[in-house]
């Protein structure tokens, strides 16, 4: 916990405008997310979380003015280490996604305690940040009239103005949010950070425009990560390859601010054929930053730790790992039963065989080398959902012959401004 904030020294820095701290920030209603409630108590729940903000007339000069604010904490255990058998590890209602947190269908232990082939294996995917090259970025302004106008790099104008909306008691019509240039963002821009927050804050607080930029090292703390995951994968097949039991369990951690699962079993309700499956996730609270979307949340951990051990099924089997793949196929998807509207993976791993010359390879591990260097031919499969949500768009023709066209659309340099040009013409 935050004891004391002495700004006294940054107030007396040239340029400084303003400190604001728990102790003289606008009160702001609770937003749904959390993370976002900035600068409203002393609690201090990880490193890297916000305990004051210097806003001055240049950035050199706030930077100056952050280096003499002095803070003093009353020092609490915390706890941020995650291991596979901690007993306060709990399986939750839901993952990201809303996923089940725990799916079960049969005897999946019973299955692989019988079945003549048998894998049982564990995997450690550390934690990933998002680290784009253009940062997380506001610029924020209330005008004489009591409006809200900000400037952000988010891929989520719409959630931007509904919560700076409810945060800040504002009807929604009274708050615009233009994100012209988003830059990259892998996951950590689809939702409002920390930072639009705090420039609207600190706007309101001094009555002049703020403009704020993250720092990358804050980066890690303020903007989601992937979450670390523990894997256990058991297979158990016949002989002829057939899987008859698959079991993916998933320990991850999450913040005491609020909860995020990584969805990180979810791949293995969706890839391969198991008439006994289980496929479960625990986590563990812990005194650290919140997860959040990492480019392909739960498909990009999940997807490793499972084809990993499909490849070491293949190995134990004696068997093709392409050939595998292909006799697990499914026509409907093993958690639900419903079929699926397309699905391609047996032809794709056909044609990538024979584009590589999947054939002609030596099978055997390390058995080629360049200098120092072993090179080999391995195989995987993946999957990722398809995200489709309702959307809407207006074109109006004017009486001078152009078109006024209006989408709320950001640009993460896809192409989105590209395609509007190519519509003009």
């Amino acid at each position: 916990r935050v004891l004391r904030v002495d700004a006294s020294a940054a107030l007396a820095t040239p340029g400084v405008l303003a400190v604001l701290t728990h102790e003289n920030a606008p009160r702001l209603a609770e937003p749904d997310d959390p993370t976002l409630a900035v600068l409203q108590d002393a609690h201090v729940p990880h490193r890297g979380w916000v305990v004051a903000l210097v806003v001055a007339e240049t950035l050199e000069a706030a930077r100056e003015g952050a280096g003499a604010v002095h803070v003093e904490y009353l020092a609490e255990d915390h706890d941020v280490l995650l291991t596979p058998d901690r007993p306060d590890a709990y399986v939750p209602e839901k993952a990201n996604g809303g996923h089940p947190g725990l799916r079960e269908h049969g005897d999946p232990d019973g299955a692989f305690a019988s079945a003549p082939v048998r894998v049982d294996t564990a995997y450690r995917v550390p934690p990933l940040h998002n680290h784009p090259m253009e940062p997380h970025a506001s610029t924020a302004r209330w005008t004489d009239d009591g409006r809200l106008e900000a400037y952000c790099s988010s891929q989520g104008t719409t959630k931007v103005r509904q919560t700076l909306a409810t945060m800040f008691g504002l009807p929604e019509r009274s708050v615009t949010v233009r994100a012209e240039h988003v830059g990259g963002g892998f996951g950590s821009k689809g939702t409002p950070r920390p930072d639009v927050v705090l420039a609207s804050m600190a706007a309101l607080h001094t009555g002049r425009p703020v403009a704020l930029a993250l720092p990358r090292r804050d980066l890690p703390q303020l903007v989601g990560h992937r979450a670390p995951t523990l894997h256990r994968v058991r297979l158990g097949a016949g002989t002829d390859g057939r899987i008859r039991s698959l079991v993916h369990e998933v320990t991850t951690h999450t913040s005491r601010v609020r909860e995020f699962v990584e969805q990180a079993a979810v791949p293995g309700r969706t890839m391969y054929t198991s008439p006994h499956s289980r496929t479960a996730h625990r986590v563990a609270r812990l005194d650290v930053a919140t997860p959040s979307w990492m480019r392909a949340p739960g498909e990009t951990p999940g997807m490793y730790a499972l084809e990993s051990a499909m490849d070491e099924l293949a190995e134990a089997l004696g068997m093709d790992p392409v050939e595998l793949r292909v006799v697990n196929d499914c026509r409907t998807e093993p958690d639900t039963g419903k079929p699926f509207s397309s699905r391609h993976l047996v032809e794709c791993l056909r044609e990538g065989a024979r584009r590589f010359g999947w054939a002609g390879r030596d099978p055997r591990p390390g058995a080629r080398r360049a200098g120092q260097v072993l090179t080999g031919t391995g195989v995987a499969s993946a999957t990722y959902p398809v995200l489709v949500s309702p959307s809407t768009a207006s074109a109006r023709a004017l009486a001078d012959g152009t078109f006024v066209v209006r989408t709320n659309a950001t640009e993460i340099y896809t192409g989105a401004l590209h395609d509007a040009g190519d519509l003009r013409r």
